[in-house]
């Protein structure tokens, strides 16, 4: 039987449970997803370690403390902080930075010394700027699927489907134009980070993490990078 990895990376968000298990702070992490704590009992029992990001679902946090305590696996429920790894953040109550921001910022601190917007898209869409070891400030706006509802829920006469846009075109139907119009909303978070990031460098990267990124897919931008996932890549650093 295969040695099992020694550490659990374990990020908790609005929808699901996306894990990964390493063996060191350099490897190559691959993603797995699962919808309940009960189904990481086994693969807890097994790790050496686990490390885990999670915004507020405090039910989540504590039955993955109590399984610890159960087999007596070490834990650590990282949390922002004033300064970590040199990288100061910009909230003066640093608490009040979601902890997914600040691991996406050190993990992209940890990948680029650039100048560096780090986008999430998802039930919200953030963005925080790094230059130097200085984490800036950001944004945080609705994400794609909640700028949809509330247009819905908000103006008469307006519908839609349920389909996502391919590309970024002109609508020509009410469904296509609020997809348009939503999705001209997302590339336009990323337009704004990079009109930033231009008044202080040429020499620059995007970063875009998240669960619709996919959105951003058809941009031919050289300055954007994708990742499945910052938050754990950011966990992993902690090893």
């Amino acid at each position: 039987m295969l040695d099992q990895p020694k550490y659990l990376l374990i990020d908790i968000g609005n929808s699901r449970i996306k894990f990964a298990r390493v063996d060191s702070a350099d490897e190559e992490i691959h993603i797995d997803y699962c919808v309940s704590v009960e189904a990481l009992e086994d693969i807890i029992r097994q790790s050496n370690k686990v490390l885990v990001a999670s915004v507020g679902k405090e039910a989540l946090v504590e039955s993955i403390n109590e399984i610890c305590l159960k087999y007596q696996i070490a834990c650590h429920f990282v949390q922002t902080q004033q300064q970590q790894f040199g990288i100061s953040c910009a909230y003066q109550k640093f608490e009040n930075l979601g902890v997914d921001r600040w691991l996406a910022v050190l993990a992209a601190r940890a990948i680029t010394e650039l100048p560096v917007a780090v986008l999430d898209l998802g039930t919200a869409n953030t963005c925080d700027i790094i230059i130097g070891q200085e984490h800036l400030g950001g944004w945080i706006s609705p994400g794609f699927g909640v700028m949809k509802q509330s247009l819905l829920a908000n103006t008469q006469k307006v519908f839609a489907d349920l389909s996502r846009p391919q590309q970024f075109t002109l609508g020509q139907s009410t469904p296509d134009c609020v997809n348009q119009g939503c999705l001209a909303a997302v590339q336009g978070f990323v337009l704004m980070a990079e009109n930033y990031l231009q008044e202080h460098s040429q020499n620059y990267e995007i970063f875009v993490t998240g669960g619709d990124q996919d959105l951003l897919f058809s941009q031919k931008n050289t300055h954007l990078r994708f990742f499945p996932n910052l938050v754990l890549l950011g966990l992993q650093r902690f090893l």
